[in-house]
């Protein structure tokens, strides 16, 4: 259940993260109401880039931990896209999101705060970007939402390790090092198990299985 809905009065106009844009439409070559912002490098990049932090869930005497984040205007769905017809895309856009410290601990309670009404008993709370990328990559703050145990293993023994790995490389720390994203986009692997899907073993056959979600249905 969406809280905080009535929080906010005035649409904001956000800026663009030129550079993000520019790589999850030229690498990922996904359709712009497939930009579903998951990672931020600091809290400025949230409220500039993604939304409004309507309420501090969890601080510390260091930073603050733990925010609801309110995105005021997200993009035009496509409705050719087969992906909008499924139940579980409507977490993608979702109007109140929870965004928590990569090193913060108790996200589970803080989600718990955002969302009391929500039933997540057998739900694990996942960072869509895995913690170990972020900090590779130097992004603070993730985006967590409620998935199956089944996606949540799945996702964590394929795609989520070939990206540690591949961004542990000197050349992707070095690349990482001076990067001028403020944000990151999901790509189609965060995208599929953001809506609960298994994303496959080795092969990720359930990536790839998935792809039709991605391209308009021909009338």
């Amino acid at each position: 259940m969406e809280q905080a809905g009535t929080m906010m009065t005035n649409i904001i106009m956000r800026s663009i993260d030129v550079k993000a844009k520019e790589i999850i439409m030229t690498r990922d070559c996904l359709h712009p109401c497939l930009h579903i912002p998951i990672a931020a490098r600091d809290k400025d990049a949230i409220e500039k880039y993604i939304g409004t932090i309507v309420q501090v869930l969890h601080t510390s005497k260091t930073n603050d931990k733990a925010f609801l984040v309110q995105v005021e205007e997200p993009p035009e769905l496509d409705r050719k896209f087969p992906i909008w017809k499924l139940k579980e895309s409507v977490i993608l856009h979702r109007t109140n999101q929870v965004w928590v410290h990569v090193d913060y601990r108790q996200y589970r309670n803080a989600y718990k705060t955002a969302f009391p009404d929500e039933e997540i008993t057998n739900m694990f709370l996942d960072h869509v970007m895995n913690r170990k990328a972020a900090r590779l990559k130097g992004f603070n703050y993730l985006r967590i939402i409620p998935i199956s145990r089944q996606a949540n293993t799945s996702s964590g023994s394929s795609a989520e390790q070939y990206g540690v790995k591949y961004h542990s490389t000197p050349e992707m720390i070095n690349y990482n090092k001076i990067c001028e994203t403020f944000i990151q986009y999901a790509d189609v692997a965060d995208i599929v198990k953001m809506l609960n899907m298994q994303t496959g073993g080795s092969f990720q056959d359930g990536i790839r299985d998935a792809l039709n979600l991605f391209f308009e249905e021909k009338e």
